[in-house]
């Protein structure tokens, strides 16, 4: 048996280990990496992952750490925004109620075509000599201390690849929560149903109304966003390819679910034809081929330990996964990348990373929970018109004011820094803990407001474009004062949008929330 040694084993050579590979060599050329993966490369441009949306810390990692952004602008579609629809199927498309922006913040993201991302990967790293083991099998793992022995079944033939680092980034095939039984049940319980369609599906063209076109500074752009269709219990996304394709999916809580009858393709069409008929028309009058079709069953699990001093680590969703609303994923491989890259690198230098790898997962799991908590018990609310206005408002500032910054600012992987503003961490996460409360008993009441037509503004948010001016000033900002002030806004939230929420479900829309704070704007900087 053919036995390879190098310094660093990646199982997985999708967007995870493909981008971790990346960022190793960019941290240390010399490292030897071997990635194993079960496709052969190239991959199909229009590949049937999920994924494809990125939020600001994964476009930031993609495009700024990695040096991608040449690519992203050639190769793949600027994202115009979360864009969210509510109220019950309405003949014309602009008396459905709209939640988004009339202009973007200014820090790039991005829809991605996710074939055309890792062939480009994929041709980097094999320049830069990383060892691409593709269209193999792996059929086992043993770990051990700084000595990691992977099989694999190339075929037919056994191989052997041992690395002092061995990084699990291979999916749901859960190569080692499986072998040392680290999966960490989740309370969050969601199903998804995802498929692409050959066509473009524009969401501008659902009506014709040039009062509703004119609501976005550049119009007929709404397609460019990630659309959702929202309702109780459930939410759908549309989502553009650079190929011309259209990715959907069906984010549904079990109540829902069961619901809906959904298991095949054709119950899907007919789903949408009842909930969301402006969707399903647009499907059907774009004589659109179906790609691929996946049903998942509560995908969300957590993990025990992502990472070791003995040299392995996870990292994408063979780690953990919440749940695809506001497109996390990229943001925690992000996040993990960038811990086992300093894991990696120190331990190459022979520092010693006992220490680091206990305080990089506490910090993991915080910002994984933190996340979770986002979803839990809260899908009942997702087309309620009002709590969804307050909910989003809360969900950016939080993920702006403080996760954001801490990543933007390259500061998670300083342990000291990070102790030292442990205590303003602390409170936000307190004032977060007492929004996704609230969020949770509204949901509960499944409400769905009537539609008036009404558009809630995300750009006339003085404390949303607050946090982003503060995100985009780059190294001019001081992390310790800006996360202190971003605390006290977010306390300051806290008061302000708890009184929006409780508002008497059954009033008329107001002046304030076609505006969404309305007069709380000059309170909310104060």
């Amino acid at each position: 048996m053919n036995n390879q040694k190098t310094d660093v084993v990646i199982a997985g050579g999708g967007l995870a280990g493909l981008t971790l590979a990346k960022q190793l060599k960019m941290s240390n050329a010399e490292l030897t990496i071997t990635i194993i993966e079960k496709r052969k490369f190239p991959v199909p441009e229009t590949i049937g992952k999920v994924g494809e949306s990125t939020v600001e810390i994964g476009s930031h990692y993609l495009a700024e750490n990695l040096n991608l952004k040449a690519h992203f602008n050639e190769k793949h579609l600027k994202k115009n925004g979360l864009r969210c629809f509510f109220g019950e199927p309405q003949d014309d498309y602009a008396l459905q109620d709209e939640l988004g922006v009339s202009e973007l913040f200014g820090i790039s993201t991005y829809q991605i075509e996710r074939g055309v991302l890792e062939n480009h990967l994929y041709h980097d790293l094999m320049q830069q000599g990383v060892n691409v083991v593709d269209n193999v099998t792996t059929t086992d793992v043993q770990l051990g201390n700084k000595e990691h022995s992977i099989f694999v079944d190339a075929d037919g033939t056994q191989q052997v690849y041992t690395g002092t680092w061995f990084v699990d980034a291979a999916g749901r095939q859960h190569l080692v929560k499986n072998k040392l039984s680290l999966n960490k049940p989740s309370d969050h319980r969601g199903n998804a149903i995802w498929f692409r369609v050959d066509k473009r599906i524009t969401i501008d063209n659902w009506t014709s109304s040039e009062e509703w076109q004119s609501r976005v500074k550049c119009s007929n752009t709404r397609w460019l966003s990630t659309n959702h269709l929202m309702g109780p219990g459930y939410w759908v996304w549309v989502i553009p390819l650079g190929s011309g394709a259209t990715s959907f999916g069906i984010v549904i809580d079990d109540q829902a679910l069961e619901e809906s009858g959904i298991e095949t393709y054709e119950d899907t069409l007919a789903w949408l034809g009842q909930q969301q008929p402006h969707c399903a028309n647009a499907i059907a009058e774009a004589n659109a081929k179906l790609l691929d079709f996946v049903v998942l069953k509560d995908y969300s699990s957590g993990c025990k330990q992502m990472f070791s001093d003995k040299g392995w680590c996870l990292s994408g969703e063979s780690a953990a996964f919440s749940d695809p609303f506001y497109s996390p994923g990229s943001d925690f491989i992000a996040i993990n990348n960038t811990f086992i890259t300093h894991l990696i690198c120190h331990d190459k230098q022979g520092k010693d990373i006992r220490l680091d790898s206990v305080v990089f997962h506490k910090f993991y799991d915080t910002f994984f929970q933190s996340t979770l908590s986002l979803y839990t018990h809260q899908y009942g609310g997702f087309g309620d018109r009002q709590m969804m206005g307050v909910k989003l408002v809360w969900d950016y500032s939080y993920y702006w004011g403080i996760l954001s910054l801490l990543f933007f600012r390259g500061v998670i992987t300083d342990i000291d820094l990070m102790r030292e503003l442990n205590p303003l961490l602390a409170r936000a996460q307190t004032a977060n803990k007492t929004m996704q409360e609230k969020f949770v008993e509204r949901a509960a009441l499944r409400l769905v407001l009537p539609a008036k037509g009404v558009f809630l503004n995300q750009y006339l948010i003085p404390c949303l474009i607050r946090f982003n001016d503060i995100l985009k000033a780059g190294d001019s900002i001081d992390v310790r004062s800006s996360i202190e002030e971003n605390v006290v806004v977010l306390e300051e939230l806290v008061m302000y949008l708890s009184d929006m929420l409780n508002r008497d479900a059954s009033n008329a829309i107001t002046d304030e929330e076609r505006n969404l704070l309305g007069d709380y704007r000059s309170k909310i900087l104060a």
